[in-house]
């Protein structure tokens, strides 16, 4: 019995590191697009926000691409296989960014949202209205 699972617990555990690399060697042939942050806090919805966005976006194989701002070039790269860089937006709704290759592919893309901080006329009041004293 001892010996049935060994076995089975060194099978289990073997089936798990193959899916483990498996999945690794998958993930790594994507391209991927991380843009921080990705929310914006502006007082009122339609107010603009202007920031700072940090891009670092990697894709499998060295090639020419463009970040974009729905389809607005922002920045180039020429034969990169990955970058990091900051770049200034002034975005004034929920915003579309995506990495393309030169035949306009997207390869990887990312939303940044705007969200409007609650009004306090409309905050809940921690109080009630009444009292026993």
């Amino acid at each position: 019995m001892n010996f049935k699972w060994s076995c089975a617990l060194f099978m289990s555990s073997l089936l798990l590191i193959v899916i483990s690399v498996k999945g690794h060697a998958q993930q790594s042939n994507k391209a991927t697009l991380k843009i921080k942050p990705v929310v914006c806090m502006v007082k009122s919805i339609g107010q603009v926000c202007e920031m700072t966005i940090a891009v670092d976006w990697t894709i499998p194989s060295a090639q020419d691409v463009c970040l974009y701002k729905d389809n607005a070039p922002l920045q180039c790269w020429k034969n990169q296989r990955k970058a990091r860089t900051n770049i200034s937006i002034a975005i004034s709704e929920d915003m579309s960014f995506s990495l393309r290759n030169e035949n306009m592919h997207v390869l990887a893309e990312q939303k940044v949202k705007i969200n409007a901080a609650a009004s306090r006329k409309y905050r809940r009041k921690l109080k009630s209205d009444w009292s026993f004293f």
